[in-house]
């Protein structure tokens, strides 16, 4: 039992380890909005496209750590998820177009998770330097952690429900930051009497708000398999997803003359995982890995059912 709660403190600190590095993250938000207001709208995209891959793959992260689902009866379940996508060296650097004058015309530049910008020179006027904005993120992993409402069982169904609102704060005004999430899971191992496995189809639905700078958005559709072994759960699925990243915003480049909208596609759009969970009565222990275009760990604690 000893050796029970140590585990349980160790995993509890490194989910607040999670959501303190979060919160860095989060109070570079103003730096962040100042290296994006730089751009216009054909610049803007190599230097923040990494954030739409990273955030869309880590939006649909950690729905379920296992297949099963009652067919009726009612139930109730509490998760505390933290999720993390890689970033890798390619993320880390962008071909940019230079402005007109400036040589060469396209140059290697630092992205949102880069080292300092490159400085380029006019091609004819001596001195007059262009540097591309320097990275904001010094990091190789791009975490978030959300809490997670799970409430069934209608005819096998279960409701999934995430919410996270932190309020505008800091002397920089760091803007008000939402996320907000809905799904349901439906099992099919209830029509297959003999089946080994636990099996259910999902859909998910991501919504995620930075200030009025940055919405990205997220759908998810998959199907899950698992299987209990006394206190041990394994776990996996596949699925189909699809998330956008919309930016809007009034840009300081004096060659934007309108208003800034864009949009910038996830890289992900098919996900496998494989997990592993431990189930004490109503606590659990979970944590998976996917694989895509994005790679992404998740994990984290639950209650409940």
């Amino acid at each position: 039992m000893k050796a029970s709660r140590e585990r349980l403190v160790r995993l509890l600190c490194v989910l607040v380890g999670v959501v303190l590095l979060l919160a860095v993250d989060a109070s570079a938000q103003s730096e962040l909005e100042k290296a994006i207001r730089q751009y216009n709208s054909s610049a803007v995209t190599g230097y923040i496209q990494p954030i739409a891959d990273l955030f869309g793959a880590n939006m649909h992260a950690g729905y379920y750590h296992s297949a099963y689902i009652p067919p009726s009866g009612f139930s109730l379940g509490f998760d505390i998820i933290a999720m993390g996508a890689i970033v890798t060296d390619e993320q880390k650097s962008y071909l940019a177009d230079a402005p007109t004058g400036f040589a060469p015309s396209q140059f290697k530049t630092a992205t949102v998770f880069g080292e300092k910008g490159t400085t380029i020179q006019h091609a004819t006027v001596p001195g007059l330097e262009y540097k591309g904005s320097d990275g904001v993120f010094n990091t190789s992993i791009f975490p978030l952690a959300v809490p997670q409402l799970r409430i069934g069982s209608l005819y096998g169904t279960e409701a999934v429900i995430r919410f996270i609102a932190l309020p505008s704060m800091g002397e920089d005004k760091i803007p008000e930051i939402k996320l907000w999430g809905l799904g349901a899971r439906h099992s099919i191992s209830q029509y297959i009497p003999e089946s080994p496995l636990d099996i259910a189809v999902s859909g998910f639905y991501s919504n995620f708000n930075v200030g009025d700078l940055i919405t990205a958005k997220g759908l998810s559709l998959g199907v899950q398999a698992s299987k209990s072994i006394k206190i041990l759960m394994l776990y996996g699925g596949m699925s189909w997803e699809n998330s956008t990243m919309n930016l809007a915003y009034k840009s300081t480049d004096p060659t934007a003359a309108a208003p800034i909208d864009v949009d910038l596609d996830g890289a992900n759009k098919f996900r496998a995982t494989v997990g592993v969970g431990i189930s004490l009565g109503i606590f659990k222990v979970f944590a998976d890995a996917n694989f895509g275009s994005v790679t992404n760990y998740s994990g984290g604690i639950g209650f409940g059912r």
